[in-house]
């Protein structure tokens, strides 16, 4: 198993970020251990060393400049550790992810702008930065793996015509908040139509990956105010 050990570093007392990490490790199969607040460079690097880890995150919060001398001086006292393939991430502000990045020490940097399933994905080995349509698993069972340890989330969905169902399900794609959705306008709809079988529909410029459950024998939906076949 590997081991991932985390901590926020110097005088930064802010953990919650770090135990949100650690929490996603756990859940990607990672060994965590964390080192708490306020830890020293030298803190950091003994617990490395003694843990054998395979990765390092360490958490700045704080003043940029100062955080900026403290990673150079971190990354200069890590330098045999790097050399020897320990890997690691740092997590801070965007003003303190930025002289972060150009130290080009680390080899993933979070400015708390990811999202948790980014943040999974990484730890797990999978594509973690600006996820397209293609990086999302295209069954329903590969969608549940993938997204584990969360769950997939649906929401019943449907707007008076075609077009504008469409429209809205491309914007709930895009914003990435959904897993499934069910097509039908009204509760009715639901409850007196079949689901008979699941298409998938795909928007060009969607980031995420829907499905569209369609309902009724023929597939023309009239209760459900639409006047065409959806699938």
């Amino acid at each position: 198993m590997k081991t991932v050990v985390a901590a926020a570093l110097g005088e930064c007392v802010h953990v919650a970020g770090v135990s949100n990490f650690l929490r996603l490790a756990e859940a990607a199969g990672w060994r965590t251990v964390f080192l708490g607040p306020a830890v020293s460079i030298e803190e950091v690097l003994a617990a490395a060393r003694r843990e054998k880890a395979d990765l390092v995150g360490v958490s700045y919060r704080l003043t940029p400049e100062t955080g900026e001398r403290l990673l150079g001086e971190f990354a200069e006292a890590a330098s045999d550790l790097w050399a020897d393939g320990v890997r690691f991430a740092f997590a801070g502000t965007p003003p303190v992810a930025k002289p972060a990045a150009q130290l080009g020490f680390f080899e993933k940097i979070f400015d708390g702008r990811e999202t948790p399933e980014q943040v999974l994905a990484w730890l797990k080995g999978q594509p973690a930065g600006d996820l397209t349509e293609t990086d999302f698993p295209q069954t329903t069972i590969e969608r549940i793996l993938w997204k584990s340890p969360y769950p997939i989330l649906r929401h019943h969905f449907g707007l008076p015509t075609m077009e504008a169902t469409l429209d809205g399900v491309a914007k709930i794609a895009d914003s990435q908040a959904l897993d499934l959705i069910s097509l039908g306008t009204d509760q009715d709809a639901q409850e007196c139509l079949k689901i008979i079988n699941m298409r998938r529909v795909t928007f060009p410029s969607c980031k995420a990956l829907l499905f569209l459950y369609c309902v009724g024998a023929a597939v023309a939906i009239y209760n459900c105010g639409f006047s065409r076949r959806v699938a």
